[in-house]
C-alpha cells in the first residue's frame, strides 16, 4: 500500500514582500539623515582645513615681513660709497709704500751695508702725499728731492728722519720749495749743510 506524504508546508513557500509607502518614506528619511551627517562632517573638515590654511597663510605673511625687514636692514648696513673709496685710497697708498719699502730694502741689500740703514729709514718715514723723486747718499752727505701735496709735509718728513739713528747728527741746511703752473704738486729739494757747502 502506497501513502503520499506532503512535506511542502505553506510556511515554507517564499513570501512576496511588497514595498509600501511607509518603507519608502523610512528609507528616504534614513538616506536623508546619512546625507546630513556626511555633509556636516565634510563641512566640519572643510572648516578645519580652512583654519589650517589661514594659519599657514598668516605664518607665510610673517616670514615675508621678516625677510623684507632683514632686506631693509641689510640695505642700511651697506657701506657708504665714499667710505669705500677712501678705504681703497688708503689701501692703495699702503700698498705703494710697502712696494717702495721693499724696493729700497732690495736696493740697499744689493749695495754696500753703509747705505742700507739710511735707505730703509728714508722709505720708512715717508708720510702720505709725499714722494721722493731723487736721492743722493754720499757718506754723511744727503740730498733729497721729491713732490708733495702740501709743503708742510716736508718739515714733518725731516723731523721723522732726525729720529732715525741712521740720520743722527744730520742737519738739513738747504731747503727749496717750488710750485709749477703745469701741475698742482709742490716740488722740494733738501740737502745737508755739507752738501750745500760742496755745491757752492
Amino acid at each position: 500500500m502506497i501513502q503520499q506524504v506532503n512535506l511542502y508546508k505553506p510556511e515554507f513557500r517564499p513570501s512576496q514582500q511588497r514595498i509600501t509607502a511607509n518603507n519608502v518614506a523610512l528609507m528616504a528619511v534614513v538616506l536623508l539623515v546619512v546625507m546630513l551627517v556626511a555633509g556636516g562632517w565634510f563641512q566640519y573638515r572643510a572648516a578645519g582645513l580652512e583654519q589650517a590654511v589661514q594659519a599657514e597663510q598668516a605664518g607665510n605673511d610673517q616670514v615675508r615681513q621678516s625677510i623684507e625687514r632683514m632686506n631693509t636692514e641689510i640695505d642700511g648696513r651697506r657701506p657708504d660709497p665714499q667710505l669705500e673709496q677712501a678705504v681703497e685710497r688708503v689701501t692703495d697708498t699702503l700698498s705703494r709704500r710697502q712696494r717702495l719699502l721693499e724696493r729700497v730694502e732690495r736696493l740697499a741689500n744689493n749695495r754696500s751695508e753703509g747705505f742700507a740703514a739710511p735707505m730703509a729709514a728714508l722709505a720708512r718715514q715717508v708720510p702720505q702725499d709725499l714722494w721722493l723723486t731723487g736721492l743722493r747718499l754720499q757718506q754723511d752727505r744727503v740730498s733729497l728731492q721729491g713732490q708733495t701735496r702740501a709743503g708742510s709735509l716736508v718739515p714733518v718728513y725731516l723731523e721723522r728722519l732726525g729720529e732715525e739713528p741712521a740720520f743722527a747728527g744730520q742737519v738739513f741746511g738747504r731747503f727749496e720749495l717750488t710750485r709749477s703752473d703745469e701741475h698742482p704738486w709742490i716740488e722740494f729739494r733738501v740737502a745737508t749743510r755739507r752738501d750745500e757747502e760742496a755745491s757752492q
